[in-house]
């Protein structure tokens, strides 16, 4: 089926970018594929791209899957489940995004002043990433992403900020230290990683929520599209989160 699943995605690259990408993974597995839309699951993740009005077709399929996941997360590409998994089976939005995409073959450009280097870290320092990067708290998963090569920008040797590329394949956890922002250290990380990816034969692209206008704009500086769909991220809420309301 995954050869169905690449021709449907395929129509819209920009809309359809991350689950092309999960596509790669060898443990991806695609639960449903056909003319209307593609389902996929990787791990706790459960992602749906289809023609509008086809989604509820998808639904028995999702819903029978997470029934005996403890935590799963579900990533929409479009608004008509929404309501349904946020009634009906307690789930909740976690980020609304879009994608970036870069979509040339050209590296891009990036000189570095003298006293500025960009290198890839190591389990040494696991300690700086987890004290400064706070959307995940996980120190396990924190040290897989910079075993799979997370990269750090260092100033006159000492590092001030870093980036990688989520266990989904996308860009992400960049963080520069305050005091060094404004410097053009987070299109420099970034470059890097695009550069890297695209010579291990990578799409590079990233989810940008909506609403960070900062991160949008570095993206197109950097020559990445945006693409012009939204995409829905969702947790399953705890029971007792539930019971609060």
């Amino acid at each position: 089926m995954k050869e169905a699943a690449f021709r449907y995605l395929s129509q819209d690259v920009l809309k359809n970018i991350d689950m092309l990408e999960i596509l790669h993974i060898p443990s991806a597995e695609v639960l449903r594929a056909g003319d209307f839309g593609v389902l996929l699951r990787y791990g706790d993740l459960y992602l749906l791209s289809c023609q509008e009005g086809a989604s509820a077709a998808f639904l028995p399929a999702m819903t029978q899957d997470i029934a005996s996941n403890p935590q799963p997360m579900i990533i929409l590409h479009g608004q008509e489940l929404l309501g349904v998994l946020r009634r009906d089976y307690r789930f909740r939005s976690v980020m609304d995004c879009c994608h970036a995409v870069y979509q040339k073959s050209a590296p891009i450009p990036c000189p570095l002043p003298q006293n500025v280097k960009i290198r890839r870290l190591d389990s040494s320092h696991l300690a700086f990433v987890h004290a400064h990067y706070h959307t995940v708290d996980d120190v396990g998963y924190l040290s897989e992403r910079i075993g799979a090569g997370m990269f750090g920008v260092f100033v006159e040797g000492r590092i001030v900020g870093f980036a990688g590329t989520h266990d989904e394949r996308s860009m992400g956890l960049l963080e520069i230290l305050p005091e060094y922002r404004r410097l053009g250290l987070a299109y420099a990380l970034e470059a890097h990683i695009v550069n890297d990816l695209l010579s291990r034969g990578r799409t590079p692209f990233c989810q940008v929520s909506i609403r960070n206008e900062p991160s949008l704009a570095l993206q197109r500086k950097l020559g990445l599209t945006i693409s012009g769909s939204v995409v829905h991220w969702l947790a399953r809420e705890r029971v007792h989160e539930q019971e609060r309301r």
